[in-house]
């Protein structure tokens, strides 16, 4: 019967009583060698991805926001079917002074096939202005629209 040394162990009772007590993730990033082989385990905190895009659209401060009221993709095309995409807007532009933002029938939908679709988007900004429009004509995908509430 095999017995387990303390030695074999020890990594990663280390490991669980950093993180147990809170210390840093940095200090809790522990190494445990492979026997043999001339490698290593790696135990700690995963890495958060890093985005796939580089952000477009900063804040640029001005005290003044984007507020979404609604989008939508295709609403020109004939049919009853679904052409809300104000979620996506939202996600991206929301509570920004300045976006741009590009529509992408790949990340929406595409709620009539074959039809050339136009986008309209609906906002305000928070500084107590009329509603705004931004707009892509058909085919919108692949076009960019820009939301902007910097004070002019």
């Amino acid at each position: 019967m095999a017995r387990a040394s303390i030695k074999g162990i020890s990594g990663p009772l280390v490991a669980v009583l950093l993180l147990a007590v809170g210390a840093s993730p940095a200090a809790a990033q522990i190494s445990i060698p492979l026997p043999g082989s001339g490698s290593s385990i790696q135990i700690g905190p995963q890495q958060q991805d890093q985005p796939r895009y580089q952000d477009q659209n900063p804040s640029y401060g001005g005290g003044v926001s984007i507020r979404v009221l609604g989008a939508v993709y295709g609403n020109n095309c004939a049919g009853n079917v679904s052409t809300n995409v104000t979620g996506d807007l939202a996600r991206q532009c929301q509570g920004r002074d300045y976006c741009v933002y590009r529509v992408d029938s790949r990340q929406i939908g595409d709620p009539r096939p074959g039809c050339p679709k136009e986008y309209h988007a609906r906002y305000l900004c928070r500084d107590g202005g009329n509603e705004r429009r931004a707009s892509a004509s058909a085919e919108a995908s692949g076009q960019s629209i820009v939301l902007d509430c910097r004070r002019q």
